[in-house]
């Protein structure tokens, strides 16, 4: 992920980020991202790593069709806590939420 600040006045606090991975409406892992400063201008990206834990029920079927077209859709919903600061002002936290439709080529040689 790419988190990138367009703002030369504006500094943003990630103070929380919270990522959940989602296959077919089925919630199979989630990460927590380690929290950063943004400054003026600047970009970040950030890597995630989602472990499956358990057996996602009910899908099998949607898994094996795109597990034959090569390409596993993925939906990623981020909760954040962020906070903008302003000269020397901070705001008060948000709580905001993102919702990615992703397409993750499968990456194993058959």
């Amino acid at each position: 992920m790419t988190f990138h600040n367009p703002n030369r006045r504006l500094g943003i606090y990630y103070d929380k980020i919270e990522a959940n991975g989602w296959y077919h409406g089925v919630r199979f892992s989630t990460a927590d991202v380690v929290g950063f400063y943004l400054g003026h201008k600047k970009e970040n990206n950030v890597s995630v790593v989602f472990k499956g834990k358990q057996v996602v029920i009910g899908v099998k079927g949607k898994y094996e069709a795109e597990n034959g077209d090569g390409v596993f859709k993925i939906n990623l919903k981020l909760r954040l806590k962020i906070r903008f600061k302003v000269w020397w002002m901070k705001t008060p936290k948000f709580k905001p939420k993102f919702d990615c439709d992703l397409k993750v080529p499968l990456s194993v040689k058959r």
